[in-house]
């Protein structure tokens, strides 16, 4: 039997973490991520760094919120270790909610874990803030990644 491809190794750990985090089983979550990940949200929420914090934190989340999520695109790019999932999120306390986002994920080469996962949604558990003056992911090192974090020159 051929041994799967880089690309599906990446997509089967991606579907195990969902089904893991819909379980509510955080030392399933944990097993996806390499010890020492770090999972990014959008303001105002802060990173989760470590696999057993990330299992814990997603864990927690799905019993108090009945969170629940579905794969809906998924792409893998086995040249960078990445990939990124569109999901539904289907939350149903203190209101049921049907959100949607896409998670963009690094992997560890070497062994194929989860390094980091970056969460981008279509609205966040808190309200949009236009006071908030930069609405992106917190402690995220976009400078030192070599993102625009100035507005570009005026072309009129």
């Amino acid at each position: 039997m051929a041994q799967p491809t880089p690309a599906q190794r990446m997509e089967h750990v991606i579907r195990t973490y969902i089904q893991a985090c819909n379980d509510a089983d955080a030392e399933a979550i944990a097993a996806c991520f390499c010890p020492e990940a770090v999972h990014y949200f959008p303001a105002p929420v802060v990173k989760c760094s470590g696999a057993a914090t990330i299992g814990s934190h997603v864990a927690t989340g799905v019993r108090e919120y009945g969170r629940c999520w579905t794969v809906d695109q998924l792409i893998t790019d086995a040249d960078r270790c990445a990939a990124t999932l569109e999901w539904t999120e289907f939350i149903r306390h203190p209101a049921q909610i049907v959100r949607r986002g896409v998670d963009w994920f690094v992997f560890e080469p070497q062994t194929g874990c989860m390094q980091e996962v970056r969460s981008y949604t279509a609205l966040p558990l808190v309200q949009v803030h236009s006071d908030m003056a930069r609405q992106e992911l917190l402690d995220f090192d976009y400078a030192g990644r070599g993102y625009p974090t100035t507005f570009p020159a005026d072309h009129t």
